[in-house]
């Protein structure tokens, strides 16, 4: 199997830890489910202290040991099912989101290896972010379960999951067209018809963005922001509205950038509504075909 990229996404929130972790298998992925201070419900983690790392919606794997920023280094050892895969381009930095900067570090793990180890056609990998030891003396073994890390290549009901061809450019992008669900505080459904993109060259974005009208029938009762990119590509221009006036409004998305942006809890941005709308989506992605499976 070719090599398979799988993509971090960060989003930084003061003073939230893992309640619980509960795994889910489906078909050929894994579901984890994780209570934030049983306000918010993430679709996978990393609790590193004073931030966290979230994770795609496929794998998840955690640590409960601190991390030292002076330790991390590239090529930390992770290891599964007696096999050994290396973890490559560990990030410590901070990071500036439209404007949100977080001024704690963030770590970031990339990995880029996965090995055939099942006749069935199935695939083992790891997914997770690389720690060291608090004193930065050793490497943290990252023992996963079997069941946790396969990838399976098996077929997906098609009246279950719809199927879209991934685009993957320089900066990494991966996208479709598909209807893609938002759920509000009441938990009411409305929904965008767009595209959706993962930036996988930044590691930390998820984009909703279109070129057609969307409608959105409900929403947080924060309200919700809207970023649109002019000609140049270069001025953003922030578009707030209040659930008041967003309720039943077309939206014209053809120059706009809806982005699920990395905030805390509590803020007036789409970041607790990217939460919910993370938990409302399986994505399975087949990166052999270049094929991207939502769950419909």
């Amino acid at each position: 199997m070719k090599t398979i990229l799988f993509f971090l996404a960060v989003i930084s929130v003061q003073s939230v830890y893992a309640q619980h972790i509960r795994f889910k298998e489906v078909k050929n992925h894994m579901i984890a489910e994780v209570s934030l201070n049983k306000q918010v419900k993430a679709r996978a983690l990393i609790d590193t202290g004073s931030s966290i790392t979230v994770l795609d919606s496929t794998f998840v794997v955690s640590s409960g040991l601190e991390l030292n920023p002076t330790a991390c280094h590239h090529a930390l050892r992770l290891t599964a099912i007696g096999k050994t895969l290396w973890c490559y381009q560990v990030i410590s930095d901070t990071l500036d989101v439209d404007g949100l900067r977080n001024t704690r570090p963030v770590y970031i793990a990339d990995l880029r290896q996965a090995k055939k180890w099942f006749k069935d056609g199935g695939y083992d990998m790891i997914m997770g972010s690389c720690y060291m030891a608090k004193d930065g003396s050793q490497m943290v073994t990252l023992n996963i379960a079997k069941g946790y890390v396969k990838y399976g290549k098996q077929a997906l009901p098609e009246n279950k999951y719809k199927r879209g061809i991934m685009t993957i450019d320089k900066k990494g992008f991966v996208g479709t067209d598909a209807p893609l669900r938002i759920m509000d505080s009441d938990y009411r459904s409305g929904q965008i018809i767009g595209r959706f993109i993962i930036d996988t060259g930044n590691a930390n974005f998820f984009f909703l963005c279109g070129k057609s009208e969307g409608v959105i029938e409900s929403l947080n009762r924060q309200g919700f922001e809207l970023s649109e990119r002019t000609k140049d590509g270069k001025t953003i221009k922030y578009i707030k509205m209040d659930s008041a006036e967003m309720l039943g409004k077309k939206v014209n998305m053809e120059k706009s950038i809806l982005p699920i942006i990395p905030a805390s809890i509590g803020r007036n941005y789409a970041g607790a509504i990217g939460y919910k709308f993370l938990k409302e989506v399986e994505l399975v992605l087949d990166y052999d075909n270049n094929f991207l499976y939502i769950k419909q």
